[in-house]
């Protein structure tokens, strides 16, 4: 049994691998949010592009996610917020990955809309950390990106 990469700390097969292998579709914004995660880290980009429609779907460029998708090594997903109005949700995350010996991360506020009983990908705000000086902020601080981790175990060492 696999771990699920989407952080669930459930076995794969019972959590993202349902939606990814078309067994069912995710019932939340949520659920599709992080079985798109999941599908990154195995650079599976026919599910994204399944998942995803306009204005999300119009700007995608399926071989250069599927080549930046196999070269990057992910690092785990937090999920931040979620919630649903009607037939519109919203997924704010953080994925972080290592590309190039450097930790990165993704930190998105993503919209999902329902169509036809379906929760598609549309769009996303990608959130950019607040500003910061090595003065300001001590290592035992909490990360000005929003990750909740202390500084010395995120964005100090995001460089390296």
């Amino acid at each position: 049994m696999t771990k699920c990469p989407c952080g669930s700390d459930k076995n794969y097969d019972e959590c993202c691998g349902i939606y990814i292998n078309d067994q069912t579709k995710p019932a939340t914004p949520e659920q599709l949010m992080r079985s798109r995660y999941t599908a990154y880290t195995q650079a599976n980009i026919d599910y994204i592009q399944r998942t995803m429609q306009a204005p999300a779907s119009d700007r995608f460029d399926a071989e250069s996610a599927r080549q930046w998708a196999a070269t990057v090594e992910w690092l785990g997903l937090e999920v931040i917020h979620s919630n649903i109005e009607k037939d519109k949700g919203y997924v704010e995350f953080i994925a972080r990955f290592n590309e190039h010996d450097k930790k990165n991360c993704i930190h998105e506020i993503s919209e999902f809309h329902q169509i036809n009983g379906q929760w598609y990908y549309v769009d996303g705000k990608h959130k950019q950390p607040k500003p910061y000086t090595k003065a300001k902020i001590g290592r035992n601080d909490p990360c000005s990106c929003g990750s909740r981790k202390k500084y010395k175990a995120c964005c100090l060492n995001a460089g390296k």
